[in-house]
């Protein structure tokens, strides 16, 4: 069964642009952080800034209802970003998320899906809600490849 395959997902160390498991290296590959982009004042200019390189992606639980062929999924976890080396003002934000969604197992069709940001940190964590619909959308972009993915095996 394809979706069982992310039933393995474990928690993963938060060292520097790491992923541990096929959900988290999934999440990793979308690039999630790359169109993250503000405009934050640095000494009386407004300068755009990218908080656009991947810090860490961390899974902390994953919950797998089964039912025939429909699946329920729930996991909650961890995306950081930060700004590149050369950015004029360095910080980044973390994001601990809900993801839920549901797949028919049989046709590898996604139905329902849904992300929730549920609390955020970091020097910029605060801007976060300004960017929250496009973390979800790579989130809930990334989670759909990952099933995708599993489904082709």
């Amino acid at each position: 069964m394809a979706f069982g395959a992310i039933i393995v997902a474990t928690p993963s160390s938060s060292s520097p642009a790491f992923a541990a498991n096929v959900l988290e290296r999934a999440i990793a590959a979308t690039q999630p952080c790359k169109p993250l982009k503000i405009k934050q004042p640095v000494l009386g200019v407004k300068v755009e800034l990218g908080i656009d390189k991947l810090d860490f992606v961390k899974i902390d639980t994953i919950e797998i209802k089964v039912n025939g062929d429909l699946a329920d999924a729930s996991a909650v976890g961890t995306l950081a970003c930060k700004t590149s080396e050369d950015a004029p003002l360095q910080g980044g934000f973390s994001a601990r998320a809900r993801i839920q969604l549901q797949a028919n197992l049989a046709t590898c069709v996604m139905g329902g899906s849904s992300v929730d940001i549920i609390e955020t940190g970091g020097e910029f964590g605060d801007v976060v809600a300004a960017f929250e619909p496009e973390i979800s959308a790579a989130l809930r972009r990334s989670v759909e490849k990952a099933l995708k993915k599993l489904c082709a095996s």
